[in-house]
């Protein structure tokens, strides 16, 4: 190799080597979860709250899976917000109401100026909480018999405020399925090795709990009101930002909240550039430094693996693999400790596909992300 060309090489295999080290540092974070010893249960008031628009299809077996909790039904209430549904929400909820004793239906008519939609209505739905813990899930998802139950124990101790839990997107049955759990799982695992660590980095709606009290410590919403995501991982900042307040991972199967992939492409495209619309504003709003530090360095590992495969592809010279397969490589290994700590099936097929595939997706959506604007749902 040239010298200019030994140089960039060096620097790659240095920051994947850096990489390496830091994923197996959060993969060790993980294997300290597992090793928790199991506190005595503790059952307090706990309230459920899932924002839902045009869910129709998806509210029978939400319902029945909460129903069904393996939870004292007169400490759990379950609180659907119908954001300005236009098909039959509103009527099976309605009919769900009746049937449901421990089930309220709030409808939101109108969004106010300078309030994101869902924030809006899960916000409303918070006001109106006088339970200890706040549970949160989306209209498309399917938690465990045991996930209230789950979700709650870690508030034993007054220090944590917010709560995370493992959302495979999933319906096991193809191959693209497998591709979005992996993915999906990654990120659960990535945020996992965090907490554990003390690091805090993101969360999904799909699966995750806060108490009141923190909630109205940190005043809420106030200041990323007007965001289109970030009811997740924006509260999460704003609540581990706070002194007195702390976020743990429920590491089990029993905490698993399963929701069907994107279905389509387009939604997929659509859903991760959403997910990355909120890149520079973490840069402007109370959130980590280590997530300041971290966003950049795993966009800089991610475009390195990406450049060093197209030089392989143009050069075949196996030393341009190496960067690549050095994060191909621990990526497989964190992800394998987490799916074998939640009990689910790992594939080394799937992991080495993905494994392609992941660097171009983070490299092209960490710069078109910011970039892009979204409505939530077809809003008008």
């Amino acid at each position: 190799m040239a010298r200019t060309t030994s140089v960039i090489y060096f620097l790659f295999i240095l920051i994947s080597l850096r990489y390496a080290g830091f994923i197996l540092w959060l993969t060790d974070g993980i294997r300290c979860l597992t090793t928790q010893s199991t506190v005595n249960p503790i059952f307090p008031e706990v309230s459920v709250i899932i924002s839902a628009r045009n869910e129709e299809d998806n509210l029978d077996a939400l319902l029945a899976s909460l129903t069904f909790q393996n939870y004292p039904k007169e400490l759990l209430k379950i609180i659907i917000i119908d954001d300005r549904s236009t098909d039959r929400t509103p009527e099976i909820l309605a009919n769900y109401e009746i049937e449901i004793n421990n089930l309220e239906i709030i409808s939101i008519n109108e969004t106010p100026i300078g309030w994101a939609p869902k924030k809006w209505a899960l916000n409303t739905a918070i006001n109106t909480i006088n339970t200890d813990i706040i549970l949160q899930t989306d209209a498309d998802c399917i938690p465990h018999p045991n996930w209230v139950r789950s979700m709650v124990q870690p508030f034993s101790n007054p220090a944590v405020g917010f709560v995370s839990g493992p959302a495979p997107l999933t319906n096991d049955k193809t191959l693209m399925d497998s591709l979005y759990e992996l993915d999906s799982l990654a990120q659960d695992a990535f945020s996992a090795g965090g907490f554990s660590r003390g690091i805090v980095f993101s969360c999904t709606g799909r699966n995750m709990g806060f108490s009141k009290q923190a909630f109205d410590d940190i005043s809420g919403y106030e200041n990323v009101s007007h965001f289109i995501s970030g009811d997740d991982d924006l509260l999460l900042h704003k609540i581990t930002g706070h002194p007195s307040y702390k976020a743990q991972f429920v590491l089990s199967e029993k905490a698993v909240v399963a929701s069907p992939p994107p279905s389509s492409m387009e939604q997929f495209i659509n859903q991760r550039l959403r997910f990355a619309s909120k890149g520079f504003s973490y840069y402007n709003i109370k959130t980590s430094t280590s997530l300041k530090v971290v966003l950049p360095f795993l966009f800089v590992t991610n475009l390195i693996a990406l450049i060093s495969l197209f030089n392989f592809t143009e050069t075949t010279h196996f030393y341009w693999m190496l960067p690549w397969l050095i994060k191909s490589i621990v990526d497989g290994t964190i992800t394998y400790t987490f799916f074998h700590a939640i009990g689910r099936k790992w594939s080394v097929g799937t992991m080495a596909l993905l494994s392609l595939i992941h660097p171009f997706y983070i490299v092209v959506f960490g710069i078109l992300g910011p970039f892009s604007a979204f409505e939530w749902k077809s809003d008008d």
